[in-house]
């Protein structure tokens, strides 16, 4: 064997013997170096990093307290199994019953990691794929909490005091755009195009890493010609806010609305486009949707959208049926 084969047959051995005693932790800690960095950007275009890598980081803690002892080579898929019967079983922190989707967000981040490892030659096949799926939304609950128009006035009436009067702008630009929370925050002073009435979200900073447009409506319009006034530099974000949810929890609890999560905000606009009639494709490019049954999960029916469908069929039942046979052939 010549002295170049020696080596690199050494070193494959070598590599091998690494492999075998390498534990989950040790993985994680290669997977964090390498992608768990903050994104990197070439123009509008992502190159490198992800956006979610600090919530990535929370739920590795979980993985790594479970799995951080075990060779990565012998967990199995009855392993993540029992994992994910163990984590439905806790409570969270609040001592609430844990819900299937959080459950499903830790196995997601574990096959990831996985299948980070099967692509260094750590292991041969990810586990996920020896049995039946463990990641399912078959028994997540869809919620379908939308704002009516009274609890709308409600809601903004308990933001006019001094104490929250902040979160009234961000509340009508999450009602009237569905924009997602992260994104508005995200919004500069220069996204604002106020001639064309459009707030444009640009590709770094929406989910889709795609850009987009939303209409600014007059009511927004009021709020954000208010705001401009204390602007000095267009540079600035739009809303100087940071977690704002126990401020929404507060003004939810004043206005006597129950069950409301910052999120339901973008649903309820959703919904509203939809009852308005406007085509299902166009609210999906323009709200950025990439799927339709993720779009479709954004859609309610209230009892008057269903009683305006039952008015429309029995409209349908009611007109003449003057068909002969010459209508069904060609």
């Amino acid at each position: 064997m010549s002295e170049s084969l020696r080596l690199k047959y050494k070193a494959h051995s070598a590599g091998i013997i690494e492999a075998d005693r390498m534990k989950f932790s040790d993985v994680v800690r290669h997977y964090k170096t390498s992608k768990l960095i903050p994104p990197k950007y070439q123009g509008a275009a992502k190159i490198a990093g992800l956006r979610s890598y600090k919530t990535q980081q929370r739920r590795l803690k979980t993985l790594v307290d479970h799995f951080g002892h075990r060779l990565i080579k012998s967990i199995s898929h009855a392993d993540l199994e029992r994992f994910k019967l163990q984590r439905l079983k806790l409570l969270t922190w609040r001592g609430d019953e844990r819900s299937h989707a959080d459950v499903n967000r830790d196995l997601t981040l574990m096959r990831i990691v996985l299948n980070y490892a099967r692509k260094q030659s750590w292991i041969i096949r990810n586990p996920f794929e020896r049995g039946e799926a463990l990641i399912t939304s078959a028994h997540e609950i869809q919620r379908t909490k939308t704002l009516t128009r009274e609890e709308e006035k409600k809601l903004l009436l308990a933001c006019e005091t001094p104490a929250r009067i902040h979160l009234k702008p961000i509340l009508i630009l999450l009602l009237d755009t569905a924009l997602r929370k992260g994104e508005a925050l995200s919004l500069l002073w220069t996204d604002v195009d106020w001639q064309s009435g459009i707030i444009r979200v640009r590709a770094t900073i929406s989910k889709t890493t795609k850009e987009r447009r939303v209409l600014i409506t007059t009511q927004l319009r009021r709020e954000l010609e208010q705001m401009k006034q204390f602007v000095k530099d267009d540079s600035e974000r739009l809303f100087k806010l940071g977690d704002f949810k126990r401020a929404f929890a507060v003004s939810c609890e004043k206005a006597g609305i129950e069950g409301l999560r910052i999120h339901d905000l973008r649903h309820t606009a959703i919904t509203r486009m939809v009852e308005a009639g406007l085509p299902h494709a166009q609210i999906m490019i323009v709200r950025g949707h990439t799927e339709f049954s993720t779009f479709r999960r954004y859609v309610s029916a209230d009892d008057d959208a269903i009683k305006r469908v039952g008015q429309a069929l029995d409209a349908w039942h009611a007109m003449p049926t003057e068909i002969t046979q010459s209508d069904y052939v060609n």
